[in-house]
Order: structure tokens, then sequence, then C-alpha cells
């Protein structure tokens, strides 16, 4: 759903013909889509568990989605000069949001 949400937005301005924006959005649907995947690869490492330890695999998790997150975006910033920051959050905003949309969806079934 994030990197379907991100293609979308990526199409809206696709049709503008800005190819700065176009590339930020896309960076930034893959900064929410890199930790998320990089989330679930470490909370669910380990099935059958003690709660303790899957709790800590959670705490774990998020850990490392926060500051892989927060490195992406500064390399990124870093890497990439005349780069639009609005195309950039507004990317990363839509991927993200769309995770939690994803949850909301389950939550109500």
């Amino acid at each position: 759903m994030q990197l379907i949400l991100g293609a979308v937005l990526l199409g809206a301005i696709l049709s503008r013909g800005s190819t700065s924006v176009c590339v930020a959005i896309l960076l930034g649907g893959f900064i929410a889509w890199i930790p998320a995947f990089a989330y679930s690869r470490v909370a669910f490492a380990h099935r059958h568990v003690p709660p303790g330890q899957l709790l800590l695999a959670h705490f774990k998790a998020e850990a490392v989605k926060i500051a892989l997150t927060a490195l992406l975006f500064g390399a990124v910033l870093m890497c990439f000069n005349g780069l639009s920051v609005a195309g950039l959050f507004g990317g990363y905003i839509a991927s993200a949001s769309a995770y939690w949309l994803g949850l909301l969806n389950k939550i109500e079934k």
C-alpha cells in the first residue's frame, strides 16, 4: 500500500513534468518504505518466543526504524542538491500515512 500511494502521488506530479519533484517524491517514498521493511525483518526475525523477547524485538526494531529514517533523510538531503524538500517530505508523508491507513484497515475488519 505504501508503494501504491507513493506511485499515485508520483504519477500526479509527473503529469506536470517537474523531474526534481518526481525524484524527491520517489526518494521520500523509499525513505518511508526501507525503514518499515527493516522493522519487519528485525521485529519478526524469531518466531515462537516468549512475550518479553517479542516486546524487546519490537523495541529494537523501532529503534532501527527511527535511526534508519534519520540517516536516510540526512543522506538524501546532503547528497542531492537542488532537490525539492517539499516533494521529499510529501512522498515520505504519503507513504508513511499509507502504512498507518493499512493498519487501521486491518483493525476495522
